[in-house]
């Protein structure tokens, strides 16, 4: 599946920057650089009404951005490597002390064909970063600019197999995440949920699938498979209380069907749907010390159902032209103390549209619905959307302008933000 769109638009601002130059596409190597003034009326992504005690204020101001980036591709017939990186500091004139904030992202993906038919990729995606959509480019476990340099690592590995037997293909995958926020107890002068103790962590997601082609023509598949899933968390703080992290530890079943199908050359969609068994290993430990706590909060879930979706299609409606819709559906790791995890609903979309060889614009959209289960019933709402428009008037260089909003609406006291950025800039390709 194409990766869901990040939101607070930290990867919107960047998304231009990183794509190598058309011109440039027979070279094996790419180098850019992005230089960007930009206003953000709330940097510290703070309540805009009521903030809780102790949580930062909203705060605006004017910025530079500066951002290096390059690519690099290696091909050895049956093996090829990509390696990409990019460097990020955005200076924010409003600080007093710690006025840049530094970002780092690296990529690389390897894929080796064993013969025409069974192949090994594997993928990794490192980043160091402040903002929750560099952290976690879909669902967002946090809204919440992070101070610090956080740490997120995914490696992938999936084997491949076509025509196994007429008509039947297989593949097999394992994916690793890991989460390290700088923020714990200690740094907040012993005061319990830290970053750290409520985000840091490693996430496992084994899976094996069969498919089934019925159609050559259209590219029909049906799809079987399950997942499962492990979330153990790797901080000793405390997250609320006396209650450790580990009480939020889970076991995820995932049971799923799908089907892929092209339409015409141009539009094709995909998706899986069915249901996710989720289990509580280590719920019992927390019960005692948040009931002492909070004494009408409900007991931890031991075990619980949930619907599980994801999908996706693509309209190819021009040349450089094109549309995404998506929808997901699962559980995941939130930042809500009283609750174990959320059920988390995103639906998303992108339009990328060519008006002019030299002019091009992009259109993001995504909304978030989180629920928690805690001593009540609550919600998060999260919608956040990007424009940009790259105007490209020489061989190597571009001028570029944006617009980003991002708006959480939420249940909780203190939590609802808006935040609106614009930028412009210019870009050099070589």
């Amino acid at each position: 599946m194409n990766r869901i769109i990040a939101t607070t638009g930290a990867a919107v601002l960047g998304a231009v920057a990183v794509q190598p130059a058309q011109a440039q596409e027979a070279k094996p190597w790419n180098v850019t650089a992005s230089v960007r003034s930009f206003y953000d009326d709330n940097y510290t992504t703070s309540p805009s009404k009521a903030p809780a005690p102790g949580s930062p204020t909203k705060r605006s101001s004017w910025g530079l951005e500066l951002s290096p980036s390059g690519s690099y591709k290696l091909d050895w017939g049956q093996s090829s490597l990509n390696l990409n990186s990019r460097y990020g500091m955005r200076y924010y004139e409003d600080r007093t002390s710690g006025s840049a904030d530094h970002s780092f992202d690296f990529g690389a993906d390897f894929t080796h064909r064993f013969t025409e038919k069974q192949s090994l990729t594997v993928t990794d995606s490192f980043a160091v970063a402040q903002e929750p959509g560099v952290l976690d480019p879909g669902l967002v476990s946090t809204f919440s600019r992070t101070d610090g340099s956080n740490i997120r690592n995914n490696v992938q590995l999936k084997y491949a197999w076509d025509d196994i037997i007429e008509r039947w293909s297989g593949e097999v995958s394992y994916a690793n995440t890991f989460y390290d926020y700088q923020e714990d107890n200690s740094s907040k002068g012993g005061a319990v949920g830290s970053r750290s103790a409520l985000l840091d962590r490693v996430e496992h997601l084994f899976t094996i699938a069969g498919r089934y082609r019925i159609f050559d023509e259209t590219g029909t598949e049906l799809l079987m498979g399950y997942s499962l899933g492990l979330t153990d968390s790797t901080s000793k703080d405390f997250i609320i209380g006396t209650v450790l992290p580990e009480s939020r530890d889970t076991r995820s079943h995932y049971f799923f069907t799908g089907v892929s199908h092209k339409f015409t050359p141009e539009l094709k969609v995909n998706g899986r749907v069915g249901l996710q068994y989720v289990e509580y290993p280590n719920a019992a430990s927390a019960d005692a010390a948040l009931a002492a706590l909070v004494p009408a909060s409900p007991a931890f879930q031991r075990s619980q159902v949930s619907p599980y979706a994801d999908a996706n299609g693509t309209w190819d409606y021009l040349p450089n032209s094109s549309l995404q819709l998506g929808v997901r559906v699962t559980r995941i790791t939130t930042d809500i103390s009283t609750s174990v995890d959320a059920a988390a609903t995103t639906v998303y979309g992108s339009l990328n549209h060519e008006f002019l060889p030299d002019l091009k614009g992009s259109l993001l959209a995504q909304f978030q619905h989180s629920e928690y289960r805690g001593t009540t019933d609550t919600a998060d709402n999260l919608f956040t959307t990007g424009l940009n428009v790259e105007w490209k008037f020489h061989q190597f260089w571009s001028m570029e302008a944006g617009y980003n909003y991002d708006r959480l609406d939420s249940d909780l006291a203190g939590r609802s933000y808006y935040r609106n950025r614009v930028y412009l800039g210019f870009r050099a390709s070589y």
